[in-house]
C-alpha cells in the first residue's frame, strides 16, 4: 500500500514534530553561538517540516515546486553548492520515507521511475570511475540525482485527480510569477537589477528571474504558456466563459511577454512547434489529426520561408527583429559559433570514451574555462553522450519513452476534455523543452523539468485508474 500521498498518522506526526522541536531545541544554543545565519537555518528547518507534517501530501507538492523555481540561489556548505531545490527534495523524501516506514508503505514505482534511477546510476559509475575528478563528479551526480528524487516524490505524492488538478494550478501559478517577476525585474533595470543577465554577445538585458540563466527562463516560460493555452481553447473564450477565463488570459499575456523579453531563439522556436504539435493532436478524432499533421508538415516550411524572407526588411533597432534576423547569420552569429565550438570538444570527448562517458560536470574538469567562464555544454544530447555515454543515453531515451507513452495510451480513453488538454499539453510542452530547448541549453541537471516529469506521470496514473474505475 502506498501511504506516501495520504495522510500521516496523526500519533506519528506528532512524535515526529516533538522530536524534531527537542532537535532545534537543543542546537539552536549553538548555532546561536555560531551565527545568526546558522540560527535561521535551524528555525527555519524546523518551521519547514512542521508545514510538511501540517499540510502533507500537498504541502511537499508545493515545497518542490516552489524550490525548483529559485535556481539562481546557491550556498556553499563546505565544498559543496547547496539549492534550494535539494533541500526540499531532501525534507520531503524525509517525511515521507518516515510515514512509509510508520505504514509500513512501499512506493508507487513504474517503468519510468527504475529507468531514471538507472540512469542516474549510470551518472554515479561514470564519475567514481571514469571521471578525471571523481570527488567533484560524484558532487554533481548526486545533484542530478536529486531530480531524479524529485520525479519519484512527485508521481508518488499525488493520490488522485482532484489533487493532480491542484498541483497543476500551483505549477502554473508559481510559473506565472516567476514570469512577471522577471518582467519586473527587466522594467527596474538598470536602476536595480533583480534577475538581468547583461552580456557582450547580447543586444539587450535578458531577464532571468530567480531562474539560472535567461534561456532556461525563456524555455520553461514557454513550456507554462503552452499547457495554459491549451486550457483556454478547451475551456473556449465566449460571453458566457469570459470572466471565468480573464485570469487565465492575464497569466498567458505574462507568459507570452516574459516570452519575447527572454529573446531565447529555442524558447519562440519551442513554442511555435509546441503549439502547431497541440494544434495537429489535440482533436481525438484520427482523421482530423492525419489531416492536421500532413497539413503542418506541407506548410511548415513556407512558414520558416516567409518569415525569413519577410526578417531582413524590419528594422534590425528592435531586439526581436535583431535576434529574428540572426536566424540568417547563424555562421556569424557570436552566440551560436561559441556553441558550436564547445559542441564539437564535448562530441571529440564522447569519442574518447564513447560507452561511459566521463561523468557529470566532467567538461569543465576537462576544459577548465572558455571565453573567461567555466566550460559547460548547452545541449541536452551532448551533454548526456559525454557525461554517461551511449548506455547513459539509452537509459535517458528508454525514460522518456516510458514516460510518454502512457500518455498516448492515457488520451485515448475516455477523458473529461480539461483532463486530456491538461496531460496533452503537460507532454507536449515536456517533449518540446528537452528535444528542442535544452539542446541550446540543457537543464536536466535542475528541478524544474524533474517537477514537470512527475507530473505527467502522476497524471497518467489517475487519469487512468479514475477512467477505468467509472467505466467497470
Amino acid at each position: 500500500m502506498n501511504r506516501l500521498s495520504g495522510k500521516p498518522l496523526s500519533q506519528s506526526s506528532l512524535i515526529l514534530l516533538v522530536a524534531f522541536a527537542g532537535l532545534a531545541a537543543g542546537l539552536l544554543p549553538a548555532a546561536l553561538f555560531a551565527s545568526p545565519s546558522a540560527a535561521i537555518v535551524v528555525v527555519g528547518g524546523v518551521a519547514g517540516l512542521a508545514f510538511l507534517i501540517w499540510g502533507w501530501p500537498f504541502s511537499a507538492v508545493l515545497t518542490l515546486i516552489v524550490a525548483a523555481m529559485f535556481t539562481r540561489f546557491r550556498f556553499e556548505l563546505g565544498p559543496v553548492s547547496v539549492r534550494p531545490e535539494h533541500i526540499a527534495a531532501v525534507m520531503v523524501a524525509a517525511v515521507g520515507g518516515l510515514q512509509l516506514i510508520l505504514s509500513h508503505g512501499r512506493l508507487r514505482m513504474p517503468l519510468a521511475a527504475w529507468l531514471a534511477l538507472l540512469w542516474w546510476g549510470f551518472n554515479l559509475t561514470s564519475a567514481a570511475f571514469f571521471s578525471p575528478a571523481p570527488a567533484v563528479a560524484i558532487q554533481n551526480a548526486l545533484r542530478v540525482g536529486v531530480g531524479v528524487i524529485t520525479f519519484i516524490l512527485m508521481l508518488n505524492l499525488i493520490p488522485d485527480r482532484r489533487w493532480w488538478w491542484w498541483a497543476i494550478i500551483a505549477f502554473l501559478t508559481v510559473g506565472i510569477a516567476e514570469a512577471a517577476f522577471g518582467i519586473v525585474a527587466r522594467a527596474l533595470y538598470p536602476a536595480i537589477n533583480l534577475g538581468v543577465q547583461v552580456s557582450w554577445n547580447f543586444t539587450e538585458p535578458i531577464p532571468y528571474g530567480t531562474f539560472e540563466e535567461g534561456n532556461l527562463f525563456g524555455s520553461h516560460t514557454a513550456s507554462w504558456a503552452l499547457v495554459l493555452l491549451l486550457l483556454i481553447i478547451t475551456i473556449g473564450v465566449s460571453r458566457r466563459t469570459l470572466k471565468k477565463q480573464a485570469w487565465l488570459i492575464a497569466g498567458l499575456a505574462v507568459l507570452l511577454l516574459a516570452l519575447f523579453l527572454s529573446l531565447s531563439r529555442a524558447a519562440w522556436l519551442m513554442f511555435a512547434i509546441g503549439v502547431g504539435i497541440a494544434w495537429a493532436i489535440y482533436r481525438p478524432n484520427r482523421w482530423v489529426q492525419t489531416n492536421r499533421t500532413l497539413l503542418l508538415v506541407a506548410a511548415a516550411p513556407f512558414t520558416i520561408l516567409l518569415v525569413l524572407g519577410v526578417a531582413p526588411f524590419l528594422p534590425a533597432q528592435l531586439p526581436f527583429v535583431d535576434r529574428l534576423q540572426s536566424f540568417l547569420n547563424l555562421a556569424s552569429d557570436a552566440t551560436f559559433s561559441a556553441r558550436l565550438s564547445d559542441w564539437s570538444l564535448a562530441w571529440n570527448d564522447w569519442l574518447q570514451q564513447p560507452l561511459t562517458g566521463w561523468g557529470p560536470g566532467s567538461f569543465y574538469s576537462l576544459h577548465g574555462e572558455l571565453r573567461a567562464r567555466p566550460a559547460w555544454i548547452g545541449n541536452l544530447s551532448l551533454r548526456l553522450l559525454q557525461e554517461t555515454g551511449i548506455f547513459g543515453v539509452l537509459a535517458f531515451s528508454g525514460y522518456l519513452f516510458a514516460l510518454l507513452l502512457p500518455v498516448v495510451k492515457t488520451a485515448r480513453l475516455p477523458l473529461q476534455l480539461l483532463d486530456r488538454a491538461a496531460l496533452i499539453g503537460l507532454a507536449i510542452s515536456y517533449v518540446v523543452l528537452l528535444g528542442l530547448a535544452y539542446q541550446s541549453t540543457d537543464g536536466i541537471w535542475l528541478s524544474a523539468s524533474w517537477v514537470h516529469a512527475g507530473l505527467i506521470a502522476a497524471g497518467t496514473r489517475v487519469l487512468m485508474a479514475e477512467t477505468i474505475g467509472s467505466q467497470s
